[in-house]
């Protein structure tokens, strides 16, 4: 019974230890250029679909990035959410939200495109898409674009077809444009809250270590093991290539006062999924090669 308790107590001290600072795996992301790139200013732009996306599922990014040295965040979000015939209320909603968040208001957009509207069963073109960003990526000089992946996190159509219209812009463009999108966790993972947070500042620490014995680790091998190195061990994937962002208490907090903005979304099954879900506390990109 006691180890127990020890062992209970121990592991609420870890998570909740885990809370009060942010941490991010690749601080410089949007920094870091293949060699062969031109020297480009680092601005991103977030592309969302609906009014609450940037609260719901990329508020850690949001926080994070507005505290990076040299880099300029932007962001679009492509219909009003109009669905349910709430459109002109949830423009004001994404407008105090973002206040919250700190987008300033010469660097956010919202799109109200007849064919980029709010449905839950509809795919938007991507071109459409592509023809609606490539003046905000020509006149802001974006040159990275975070947006959902082909999972779109909650499986909503609109969410999913970012990506493709992010593809397609960046075929189109003379200038290369990266593309990240935000990973969509399983079912399990997406609703564990707090517990992620642990698990996921454990990952990052622990591919740093890996990453500066690395060396030391493969000499060891080499020596003791030398077959293993015939053919040579692959190397672990380098976090640090990996954009995550995890937020901190208080980030978590901002990131709840944004989603409390959106008034008119604060249903009942909304509060479950701000309850539980992890992206309020981590986000996780992967490059999308194009």
């Amino acid at each position: 019974m006691a180890t127990t308790l020890a062992l209970t107590a121990l592991g609420l001290s870890v998570v909740l230890g885990s809370l009060f600072q942010p941490l991010q795996s690749n601080a410089v992301f949007a920094t870091q250029r293949p060699a062969e790139w031109p020297v480009i200013s680092q601005n991103l732009l977030l592309v969302t679909a609906h009014p609450d996306d940037e609260s719901l599922f990329f508020a850690p990014t949001i926080l994070a990035l507005q505290n990076t040295p040299a880099v300029n965040l932007f962001h679009v979000c492509l219909s009003n959410g109009n669905a349910e015939g709430l459109g002109a209320t949830r423009k004001i909603e994404l407008e105090r939200s973002l206040d919250v968040l700190g987008i300033a208001r010469t660097k956010r957009w919202l799109v109200e495109h007849a064919d980029l509207q709010d449905n839950q069963t509809a795919f938007w073109d991507a071109d459409v898409i592509a023809t609606v960003l490539k003046p905000y990526i020509l006149n802001l000089k974006i040159d990275t674009i975070l947006t959902f992946d082909g999972k779109g996190v909650s499986s909503h159509p609109n969410h999913m077809s970012l990506p493709a219209g992010a593809k397609a812009l960046i075929k189109s463009l003379d200038t290369p444009v990266r593309l990240f999108s935000l990973v969509s966790s399983s079912l399990l993972v997406k609703y564990v809250s707090i517990l992620t947070v642990p698990f996921h500042k454990l990952q990052i620490y622990s591919y740093r270590a890996l990453q500066l014995y690395e060396s030391k680790i493969l000499d060891i091998i080499g020596i003791w093991f030398p077959d293993l190195l015939n053919p040579a061990i692959p190397r672990q994937p380098d976090a640090n290539a990996m954009p995550m962002f995890i937020s901190g208490y208080q980030q978590y907090q901002q990131a709840l006062a944004s989603m409390q903005a959106h008034e008119s979304q604060l249903v009942w099954f909304r509060y479950l999924n701000v309850a539980f879900s992890t992206y309020l506390w981590v986000n996780s990109y992967l490059e999308v090669i194009v």
